[in-house]
């Protein structure tokens, strides 16, 4: 059980992203009070729920609704997954929707990568705190899931903009260096986070935070080509520490902060 960890951050309440690594360890019948989304990663997980035994190989999914009895266990030597925990209170902020998914019909569906690819962004930006960053992604895995398998109407995206979209690029292009959350983006413009997050990439093909990641990394090429270190070039832009401004350099350049810094001074 040592390979555990449970994952949450006091300004997003009601939402835990709980990351197993573990052999030979049974969890008793219980429920919880939230819906919950996992992805199998490795090897295979096994529980009873429904009435039912069900053996969940890597590529599956696991779903189950707000008080569903289940068990749980490993059915291989190793099993490795991630499961999301959203309170069911909090779908209609988290959505913004009047009509709210029925709930999961099918246990354990195939996954096609993209639940999994999710939570993996998930847990990373829980790790690293950043309030747009966690919060686009939680609403795009929530949007996916509840879609794909409970029952919720794919959203059909407003055409009006009415600036909405340039003025939070100016907004953006201004407080680059700053702690934004999503949140604070959509009181701006009155308008839900989902719709903002769309309305966005369908006018600069990427969402708000990747948008603010690569004006970070435009300010950071100039700031490195002075006499700032790597290291104080990333706490002066607001990344998490000098790794997650590392990753992200590359990211967008395909070369780190050190060796731009290095080339560029020759």
């Amino acid at each position: 059980m040592d390979g555990n960890r449970l994952q949450a951050r006091p300004w997003l309440p009601g939402v835990e992203l709980f990351h197993a690594d573990f052999s030979g360890q049974p969890f008793g019948r219980h429920s919880h009070d939230a819906f919950a989304v996992g992805a199998i990663l490795q090897g295979v997980g096994g529980y009873q729920c429904r009435g039912g035994r069900h053996a969940l190989p890597a590529g599956t999914l696991s779903l189950m609704n707000p008080e569903e009895p289940h068990t749980g266990h490993a059915v291989s030597p190793r099993l490795v997954y991630r499961m999301l925990y959203v309170e069911e209170s909090r779908l209609p902020a988290l959505l913004g929707r009047k009509q709210l998914p029925r709930g999961f019909l099918e246990l354990n569906p195939a996954d096609d990568g993209s639940v999994a690819a999710g939570l993996a962004r998930l847990a990373v930006e829980f790790e690293r705190g950043d309030a747009l960053a966690l919060e686009s992604e939680l609403l795009e895995v929530l949007e996916r899931v509840f879609v794909l398998h409970g029952g919720l109407r794919a959203a059909a995206l407003s055409p009006r903009d009415g600036g909405m979209t340039a003025f939070l690029r100016d907004y953006l292009e201004e407080n680059f260096a700053e702690a934004v959350s999503l949140d604070q983006l959509a009181s701006l413009v009155h308008r839900h986070p989902r719709h903002l997050i769309e309305a966005f990439r369908r006018v600069y093909g990427v969402p708000p935070h990747t948008y603010l990641l690569q004006r970070r990394v435009r300010e950071a090429k100039r700031l490195l080509l002075g006499d700032q270190s790597p290291l104080d070039v990333a706490l002066a832009l607001g990344f998490y520490d000098q790794a997650h401004f590392s990753s992200t350099f590359k990211r967008f350049t395909g070369v780190t902060p050190g060796h731009f810094r290095r080339v560029a001074r020759t």
